[in-house]
């Protein structure tokens, strides 16, 4: 897979576990940005308008909320 996926999640958010895990299990390398700790980060996602974690890039392609479709659809690119 050529692209960089990257998961800006929080501390008890079950999205953000449930998001993480489904990554695991197709196979898709990502990283973490833990927005509780990464206050530049917290300011891009409120910049670019969204308001609940996850947030999950590809670089091409921005979600929020756990999307099993879009992580199938990232497995498949």
């Amino acid at each position: 897979m050529g692209a960089q996926v990257v998961v800006y999640a929080q501390g008890g958010c079950q999205a953000c576990r449930l998001t993480q895990r489904a990554l695991e299990r197709a196979g898709v390398e990502y990283e973490v940005v833990d927005l509780e700790e990464n206050a530049a980060a917290r300011e891009l996602l409120l910049a670019l308008e969204f308001t609940a974690a996850p947030v999950v890039t590809t670089g091409e392609q921005w979600w929020s909320g756990f999307r099993p479709d879009r992580i199938k659809a990232v497995t498949r690119a």
